[in-house]
């Protein structure tokens, strides 16, 4: 009889939640309750829901991502054990997020696997058959004036004294573009947005100096700049700006071109310098280059007489090795030295860049969901990768034959416990590399954020979540 009644109990709230839904009732009804078990019922108690156990990296990350700064931005943390298995990974863990200059871990990382530590860039100066001698670029990113004249001065103590033709560039060990279709506009012109050419100097960096106007608003007068190829002009429409107002000039300019457009404002006050971006770096070498042949005796007639015989390579200049570089690119985040990499990456395995890389890393036992690799760099906004992802790159290089030089390579902080590779534009900042526990264990993270207010000062937030991930229990 018991059982009649509890059935009948259920039919009958059923039929109430029908009848209030059929007369345009927008509540619905509760799920029924049913009764305690009583004794020599057969029919079992419902508990409640248990509440579900939350880790003391979710309560650090999710207090942390709440802040009033950040709750408007996307923003996702990661974390890997020291054998590589996830620890915590936020709700974004496994969304693709725009990495910022935290993307060059794919190239240097790579770099240690497929070209090794003792790698150098080469370049050379070469008396061709043609009567001509060419500088011959390997892509190195920091060739500078003192390699050209190291280069000269070991031609001439060979013997070099005349040359039928003329100095010429030869830039094609990289055949694309020096700049990546998708970086913007107003970085090309830039300091830190240099192309990557076959032919570089002085990490392709030139210097503009203004004398502002006496009032905000006044022309800025332009003093100088350089260096660049003996032919280019300079177009200077910059402004005087308030007393403090920094540099707010963007410098305008094409690979290969010779005119410089000079835009935007400098702080009211005395004389400022801003950087940019050499527009034809090869150019420029082959300036310096022949300059410092001809002060050291060598004559140039200008009319080639073709030579019996091969190229002879009369000079060579090798770069640091690659340890050397990757310190100082992961150093000051250059992109110049990245893209150098990227490209040769792409010339070591005879395919384009990204696909070398990406190979190369699938082969290491990653899969990759959602990776857009544009450049080796980050400066392109459209590059797109998952944290997850982030962090495996770095625990695959970490585990790497040369993962201890990787590690060290890496800008430390928090007092050494963290060691990272940090990557920043305008709304977006990405932290990813290595942190130390309180308990000794290493852990793997990738921390990314995306849509962030310009002006947020986010360092000491990432700073502050850190160490809160290290005092988690």
């Amino acid at each position: 009889m018991r059982r009649f009644f509890k059935v009948l109990l259920l039919l009958s709230g059923w039929v109430v939640a029908g009848w209030i839904f059929w007369k345009g009732e927008t509540v619905l009804p509760k799920s029924p309750v049913l009764p305690e078990k009583v004794a020599g019922d057969s029919v079992p108690v419902v508990p409640a829901e248990a509440a579900r156990a939350v880790s003391p990296f979710e309560e650090a990350f999710v207090k942390w991502a709440g802040k009033p700064e950040l709750r408007s931005a996307l923003t996702a943390l990661v974390l890997l054990d020291e054998e590589g298995r996830i620890v915590f990974s936020s709700a974004l863990g496994e969304t693709a997020l725009c990495p910022a200059s935290a993307l060059k871990i794919l190239t240097t990382g790579a770099a240690f696997g497929m070209l090794g530590p003792e790698f150098r860039f080469e370049t050379r100066l070469i008396h061709r058959p043609d009567g001509n001698l060419a500088l011959v670029g390997g892509g190195d990113p920091t060739l500078d004036n003192d390699d050209l004249d190291s280069l000269a001065a070991a031609a001439i103590r060979g013997g070099l004294k005349n040359v039928s033709g003329d100095l010429v560039a030869d830039t094609t060990v990289f055949e694309v573009p020096p700049v990546n279709d998708h970086w913007n506009w107003g970085d090309i012109g830039n300091a830190y947005g240099a192309g990557a050419f076959g032919l570089n100097i002085g990490h392709n960096r030139l210097t503009a100096s203004f004398q502002p106007g006496e009032n905000p608003g006044d022309p800025a007068k332009f003093l100088q700049g350089g260096p660049v190829a003996a032919d280019t002009r300079w177009v200077n429409e910059v402004t005087t700006g308030p007393p403090g107002s920094g540099d707010g000039v963007t410098l305008y300019s094409v690979p290969f071109g010779r005119v410089i457009s000079l835009a935007g404002t400098v702080p009211q006050g005395d004389e400022f310098t801003v950087g940019g971006a050499i527009p034809d770096p090869p150019a420029l070498a082959v300036e310096v280059l022949r300059a410092a042949l001809i002060r050291g005796g060598v004559r140039f007639s200008g009319k080639p007489v073709p030579r019996k015989g091969e190229a002879v390579v009369l000079a060579t200049h090798r770069s640091a090795a690659l340890p050397e570089i990757v310190d100082h690119l992961h150093k000051v985040s250059d992109n110049l030295e990245t893209q150098c990499l990227f490209l040769t990456l792409g010339n070591v395995s005879q395919t384009d860049p990204a696909t070398a890389v990406r190979r190369y890393w699938e082969k290491a036992g990653l899969t990759f969901d959602g990776l857009r690799l544009i450049d080796g760099s980050g400066l392109a906004r459209a590059n797109m990768i998952r944290p997850l992802d982030l962090a495996r790159v770095n625990f695959a290089a970490r585990q790497g034959p040369h993962g201890e030089r990787f590690f060290q390579s890496l800008n430390a902080s928090l007092d050494g416990h963290a060691r990272a590779k940090l990557g920043s534009m305008s709304g977006v900042k990405t932290d990813t590399g290595f942190l130390r526990m309180n308990d000794g264990r290493e852990l793997t993270f990738a921390l990314m954020a995306n849509g962030l207010d310009p002006g947020l000062g986010f360092w000491p937030l990432r700073a502050e979540l850190l160490e809160a991930i290290r005092n988690a229990e």
